[in-house]
């Protein structure tokens, strides 16, 4: 799973942590009209993980071995969209498929990267409103890496 870390913290122009180092974090929320596939332009938005216990925001994060199960961590991912408001704006069964995309998306997607592997994001909006999201290696825990994750 990802957890915030200030490894490569400013490695990169424009990087930002607002997350105490550790926290869980994920790739929620909502990316500006003006965030571009470069991570340059717009306000940073999307290149940012979420923590899921502060609902602040990092600019890298590292691949860890944590001891909780995958429904430990959809309930935390479930209870920061309670907490931020998300939820309320979607019925059980939208929200229900938001956590089982953030489940695939943030954990299982992440079963072929090393422990150690440092990435970061970049997500955007294109022309017709079709939305990207990808990570980007920022330092490898070791030469294993999936071809897709692009180099930063």
């Amino acid at each position: 799973m990802l957890v915030s870390t200030l490894s490569t913290q400013g490695d990169v122009p424009g990087d930002y942590s607002f997350v105490p180092d550790g926290e869980l974090v994920g790739r929620y929320g909502v990316v500006c009209s003006d965030e571009r596939p470069t991570g340059q332009g717009g306000c940073g938005c999307g290149r940012g993980f979420g923590g899921l216990i502060t609902h602040r925001a990092t600019t890298s994060a590292m691949v860890v071995e944590r001891d909780i199960t995958v429904v430990q961590w959809r309930d935390a991912a479930h209870r920061m969209l309670r907490e931020t408001g998300w939820s309320g704006l979607l019925t059980d069964v939208e929200l229900g498929l938001v956590l089982d995309e953030m489940v695939e998306f943030d954990l299982l997607d992440l079963t072929h990267v090393d422990v150690g592997t440092v990435l970061g994001r970049r997500a955007w909006n294109d022309h017709r409103d079709i939305s990207h999201d990808h990570l980007v290696l920022r330092s490898a825990g070791s030469s294993r890496i999936r071809d897709g994750i692009s180099a930063a």
